[in-house]
Formats: C-alpha cells, structure tokens, sequence
C-alpha cells in the first residue's frame, strides 16, 4: 500500500485512518464498537488476539508481512472468521457497504465475507468510472463492468486504457491473473528463450492442445509437455509465435484452469508469490451468493417444497465427490435425465459442448454437421475449424426445415447443433419437427439450452445431447465456470455417445469449483421461477414502449412438451433511433459487461460484443449492431421498470 494513498482508502471505509504502527488490538475494537454492522464480536476479538500474541503479531505492520500460507495456520491456531479479511481490508483497500446489516438481516445464512461484497441487484456497477470491476465483486467473477459503448469497442480494439482497468474478464478470453500467474512459474519451470506455456487440466488435454497447433501452425512446430509439480497441471511448452493458436484451443475448446485451481497451486508451490498482490479487485474472497431481501420473501411464500429441500442441505458439502454426485443429481431432476450416470460435467460449458460434438464426430467420422440458427462463435469454431465442416442454415428463413430435410436425404450428417433459444434473437424452431426428421434420417441433435436452462425448457423430450453451461442460469452467482453434458438414455445413439464419452472423458472439474457450486445452485428452480416473473412485466413494457423498434423474446412457443414453467430471463432489443443506442447504454442502471444467468441483472451490446470483426456478416443475418442484450436478475420488476425507463427518457 503507498503511503500517499493510505488515508484516503482508509478514510472511505468510516474508521479510524490507522498506519502500520496501530495496534492490532486497537484496530479490531474500533471495528466491533464503530461498525457493528460487520459482525465481529469482543469474544472473537480476544480468540484472535491470542492467536496473534502466540506468533508474535502487535501492530498493522506485523500482518502485513504474513504470507498466504501463514494466513492460513493462523486459521488453524483459532483466527475467528472476519478477522482477516477485515486487517486485509485495512490494509489493501475495500469497503463496507452500508447496507450490510439490511443484508445480514433477511433471514439467509451469511458468513462474514458474504456482508462485505456488493449487492448488484441493489447497487450495479454502472456508471462510467466503474469500468474493469469486476462481476460479481469476487476475484472469481466470470464478467467484467463495461459500463458505456466505447469500452466495449475499445475492449475489442485492444485499447490499452481499457485493457488496463480491466481487473479480469470472461476467462475463456482473457487469462485471470491467477492463471496469468500460474503460466509464469510454469515458464520459469520450463521455457527456453523463445517460449511460452499454458496450463492445462490434465496431460490428455495438453497433448490434445500440441494437436490442434501442429493442426494450426505445421506439423513440424516444436512442442513439448510436462507435469507441474505433480499438481496434475500439464504445461505445454511452445514457441511464442504459436500463442495465437493456443489461446484459440483455450478459448474454443474449454479445457481450461479454474482460477480457484490456480488460486491454490500458487499457494502450495510460489511462495514467494503473495496471492494477494494480484491485480484481482480486493484480496479478500468475498461471495455473492446473499439473495436480495424480496426475493427472500418470494421464495418463502411461493416456493415452500423447493425450500425444505434447501434447507435439509443448509451445510456447505466439503468432501468433493458427494458435491459433484449432488449436482449431477440435481440436473438429472431438472432436466428429466434418467441416470446421473447420464450426466458428465465439465469445467466450462464450451468443454462440454466440444464433448459433445466430438462424440457426434467419432460416431460419424467425416461427415459434416449442421448449424441450424445463429451460431456462437466458438461452437460454429468447433465444427468448421477442427471438424469436417458445417452447414449453415439461419432458422430466420421460413424454409429452414425444408432445408434441412434435403440435406438429411442427400448425405450422412454428423449432428444438427442448435441453441434453443437462440442467442441473441431467441429464435424457438419447431423442435417437435426437427427431432421427429432426424430420428426418422438417423441424424443426433445436439442441444445448447443455456439461454432458457433446464428449469424451463424440456430439451432432453426431443435432443440425443443437451450441453449446458452451468456458469450461467444454473450457478446464478456468476463466479464459478462449469458445464454439463447430459445424453438420452432411450436416444438411438446412446450406447455410441456413451461408449465414446467414457472413453474420453476424465474428471477436470476441480473440487472446490464443484464445492461453490453445489452451494450457488440450490435455489437454482425457485430463481429460475422469480427470474420469469420478472421478466414477463420488463418485456411487455418494452415492448409497448415507443422508443423501442423490435424486442425478441421466446414466448411464441407454449407447448407443454417443451416449455416447463417459463421462457427464461433473456431478451434482446434495438431503438428506433440508432444513434442513441450509446447513450441509452450509458443511462442505463444496471450491470453491463459479458455473461448472462445472473442473480443480477446484467446488459451489453451484443453483436459488438460477440462479432465485432464480422459485423457485416452478422447484420445481413437479421443481426444489427446495436442490439441490446439483457439478463434478467432476481429485482423487482417495478425496479427495472423504472430504470429502463429512465433509460429511455433520458434519450428521447
């Protein structure tokens, strides 16, 4: 910490402007006198101290030369939970919110961390400054605050003064720190002059990454792959003129590290590495899985069956097998699977669509697939840059099934791949239509229900394959990556794809993802319900609002078949008056960055986004550029009503 800024970041805090002479004793019975809100108690005060006194730690100044790992055994040695986080706090910048007690007081179990975070549905990052925070506040957040237009450009222009206030981003895009972190010992383990390294889960995956370079950049690259210190993390080792294609199988493919993996393996091996000095918002782990205080009331008055079975499961699953046996069992009942061993999880949803895809390839060895609706960069990567090829056909053409139909009878196809919905427009294609055609043809469908989730749509009736990514909807929090592949056991393909997938598949899925995980979605049925019920209300006013030129969401379908309790809380949106797309954007108070399924509402210019080098080719496919996309969280929808149409007055 800079002795210039010292007391401006303590003073934002509202306690005393303490230095690193203060007295530890001094400083923890000013918090528990002046911000009681925080929860520290004069007894857990004094167990702490004596955990102090024993390893001879007096002043501010002492703890801040303490190392993770002694952080950690003074844990051990009885340091009350708080404790740290709030000399952490103190000593590298943070706050206490305001609303902490109002928080703390709804009813929901919190631990100490929880009271520190920042309650998005409450108060979004979403003004200008707040730029590169990330989202959730978690140094695990898998998005990141882009708050106006022009950062979203200048992101993708590489802009360096956005790239710099970044503190991390979607982390198949850009590399966490943690990570960044952990590429770097590897390089010092490892790297010549002239080389680089990537980490990756496991040594399969390692050798599949030297595949699809020498696939990239010639046979004869150089590369080679060694184990981490026994971590179980293989390193790849390559020239550094071929990071371009590694960071495309990273980013395509979805093996990748979890920063909570790095996290850890920076703390059993570096040493000398503090975790803390990472350029990762606040050193302290905070989590945001403290529901706002009206969905507290809604869950309890609508969801009475949904909560008991919560709250036989109140305890946090430590012991990583049973937490991974209670997430796949919780998407079997969601999602109608017969078996949880019919469900296989991943550490990201791309891990398991490109699972899914390649069983679809061994099964139908150079056959090429069929991409029906507007692809997802990276599924469409999968398809026409390490497989065969693909078909695109755009379900917005009336003709769409026609098509289909004739390129069924004319060759074999490997697979139809769809989202259902589509993203961003929402498309639903009659998929009572589609399935009976291809299991008439001998064809698989693989389905991506991301967007609507399980909870409310019936993919796995009518798909061989549903992929998920469970880092959206499903974990609600935002701050764990994770993804799920579920096959149909009465599916004609099913023995094949399960045969292959058991063959390939290996447990990459690290435990204390799984842990956070199994945590964040137990409310995932009742939040999928209140985020439909929010929903609803903010798209009708929209929809009916003159500002507003065309909004697209999935509620044309209703059949039973397919729609189970709702349409989901994703929409998307264009004004009439293109040119004040921007300052809408700017206006508009919620979150605004990538990702979706947050418990907060969370918004961003899609199509710049997701295909800024193509938009071109993205606009004469239905589409524009200055679509708006939202993601629906757990406010009130009289609260998003008035800011959205806040956002609307405040252009016209």
């Amino acid at each position: 910490m800079e002795e210039n800024g010292e007391e401006e970041k303590l003073g934002a805090m509202g306690l005393p402007k303490f230095d690193r002479n203060s007295c530890l004793e001094t400083i923890l019975k000013a918090v528990v006198e002046q911000r009681p809100d925080i929860g520290l108690t004069m007894n857990g005060v004094a167990t702490s101290l004596e955990a102090f006194e024993k390893n001879g730690l007096e002043t501010l100044g002492d703890a801040e030369k303490l190392s993770e790992r002694q952080w950690e055994e003074l844990d051990d040695e009885g340091l009350m939970p708080g404790t740290e986080t709030v000399l952490k706090t103190i000593l590298y910048g943070g706050f206490f919110p305001e609303y902490a007690t109002e928080v703390a007081s709804n009813g929901e179990p919190l631990d100490f961390k929880a009271r520190l975070s920042r309650n998005l549905t409450i108060d979004p990052f979403w003004e200008a400054d707040e730029i590169g925070e990330p989202l959730p506040s978690s140094p695990h957040a898998c998005s990141v605050s882009m708050p106006c237009w022009e950062h979203i450009v200048g992101y993708e222009e590489g802009d360096p003064a956005v790239w710099d206030a970044l503190a991390l981003g979607y982390p198949r895009f850009v590399v966490h720190p943690y990570i960044a972190r952990l590429f770097r010992s590897c390089e010092r383990e490892f790297a010549k002059y002239g080389e680089s390294c990537f980490a990756f889960p496991s040594k399969k995956v390692a050798e599949r990454a030297c595949n699809y370079i020498r696939h990239k950049n010639g046979e004869n690259t150089p590369l080679r792959i060694h184990e981490y210190k026994e971590t179980g993390i293989w390193a790849v080792i390559f020239p550094s003129g071929a990071r371009d294609a590694v960071l495309k199988f990273w980013q395509h493919f979805g093996f990748v590290i979890s920063s909570r993996w790095a996290e850890d393996v920076l703390k059993q091996h570096c040493c000398e590495d503090r975790i803390e000095e990472f350029p990762v918002v606040k050193p302290c782990d905070v989590r945001t899985h403290t529901l706002p205080e009206s969905f507290q009331r809604w869950y309890t008055e609508s969801s009475e069956e949904a909560c008991e079975k919560v709250s036989k499961r109140q305890g946090v699953l430590e012991c990583p097998d049973q937490a991974k046996t209670v997430l796949k069992t919780r998407l079997a009942e969601a999602s109608g699977a017969k078996s949880i061993d019919d469900v296989f999880l991943y550490p990201s949803g791309m891990a398991a669509i490109s699972s899914g895809l390649l069983a679809a390839q061994a099964t139908f060895p150079s056959c090429k697939s069929i991409q029906l609706g507007f692809p997802y960069l990276d599924v469409f990567k999968i398809q026409t840059v390490w497989g065969p090829g693909a078909h695109f056909i755009s379900d917005m053409n009336p003709d769409w099934l026609d098509q289909v139909t004739n390129l069924v009878k004319e060759q074999q196809i490997s697979s139809v791949v769809l989202e259902y919905p589509g993203n961003p427009l929402l498309q639903v294609p009659d998929i009572l239509a589609l399935s009976a055609l291809l299991q008439e043809h001998g064809v698989p469908l693989i389905v991506d229900d991301t967007i609507g989730s399980c909870a409310n749509f019936n993919m796995l009736e009518h798909a061989d394959v549903v992929v998920t990514s469970l880092t959206k909807w499903f974990c609600g929090t935002g701050d764990v990556m994770a993804g799920s592949m579920i096959l149909k056991r009465n599916s004609q393909f099913f023995e094949r794809f399960k045969k292959f997938t058991e063959s390939e598949f290996e447990d990459n899925f690290y435990h204390k993802d799984a842990v956070a995980l199994e945590m964040n979605s137990r409310s995932f049925i009742p939040r999928m319900e209140k985020v439909n019920e929010t929903t609803k209300p903010l798209v009708e006013f929209l929809r009916a609002h003159p500002s507003i030129e065309k909004l697209w969401y999935p509620d044309s379908v209703n059949d039973q078949s397919v729609v189970k309790r709702g349409h989901g809380g994703l929409f998307s949106f264009i004004l009439k008056d293109k040119e004040k797309s921007m300052d809408f954007y700017r206006n508009l108070r919620v979150c605004k960055g990538p990702s979706l399924g947050t418990n907060f509402t969370i918004a961003c210019p899609y199509t710049l986004l997701a295909h800024y080098d193509e938009l071109d080719w993205a606009e004469g496919l239905g589409i524009p550029s200055h679509l708006i996309r939202v993601s629906t969280g757990l406010e009130e929808p009289d609260d998003l009503i008035q800011r959205f149409g806040y956002a609307l007055d405040s252009v016209e």
